[in-house]
């Protein structure tokens, strides 16, 4: 994402249709030499610099699978983020050879991968956060709206709330999912849209799995076990 980009282009983007055709991580793996460096427009580009994604670009990303994901489309989206990453024209991310672009995917997925939480853990429940608030900080300010945000304050959803989240991912495309769980933090934090567009996927995908996290249902007991 571009990091000069103010509120109003985000937002734009960021409506239906608007998008345009880390800690955690070894910093050495964010720069990949090219063997042949790249040409076009009169720019030789001779490496990949890759950066955490936004949630912006993430979005991005997933509007490019649509409806019905199929393998082509979810390549497709990996091109996109991956150049989004990279700030580098996606026709420069057509160019490289196929097994660079794999290292630049494993590179930039891994920072939402290593924050969600794992669905298939036979201990999900036991390591679910249901503490009644939870409190992100920043070490840099996150600015929109005319304002900077350095701490996010979530909280257990309402029914209200919740309802309005299972009709936002009704579609169940993974877009609808991204953007329901915007939506339900947006409402929760009240953080102004355009500085959890500007969030690092990786501080989203927390905020979001903490407060989808009472979402979660234990195991069936008593008169709902033996109806089941």
């Amino acid at each position: 994402m571009r990091r000069g980009m103010s509120d109003a282009e985000l937002l734009e983007l960021y409506s239906p249709g608007g998008f345009p055709g880390a800690d955690d991580v070894e910093e050495d793996n964010s720069v990949i030499l090219l063997e042949t460096p790249i040409q076009h427009q009169g720019k030789e580009y001779d490496r990949l610099s890759l950066n955490e994604p936004s949630l912006y670009d993430v979005l991005g990303a997933a509007q490019a699978i649509g409806k019905r994901p199929s393998l082509q489309s979810v390549y497709d989206s990996q091109i996109v983020l991956v150049a989004k990453a990279a700030a580098i024209p996606q026709v420069v991310i057509q160019k490289l050879p196929s097994r660079i672009l794999d290292r630049a995917v494993e590179y930039v997925t891994a920072f939402e991968r290593g924050a969600r939480r794992e669905m298939n853990d036979p201990e999900l429940l036991d390591g679910l956060d249901l503490r009644p608030e939870k409190i992100l900080l920043f070490k840099e300010a996150i600015p929109g709206g005319g304002r900077d945000f350095c701490e996010m304050r979530l909280r257990e959803p309402s029914v209200a709330e919740r309802r309005r989240f299972k009709a936002g991912e009704g579609s169940g495309t993974i877009e609808a999912a991204l953007r329901a769980e915007l939506a339900l933090v947006e409402e929760i934090s009240e953080w102004h849209r355009a500085a959890l567009l500007r969030l690092p996927i990786s501080k989203f995908a927390e905020a979001a799995d903490y407060v989808t996290g009472f979402f979660i249902p234990g195991p069936p007991t008593g008169i709902a076990y033996l109806e089941n």
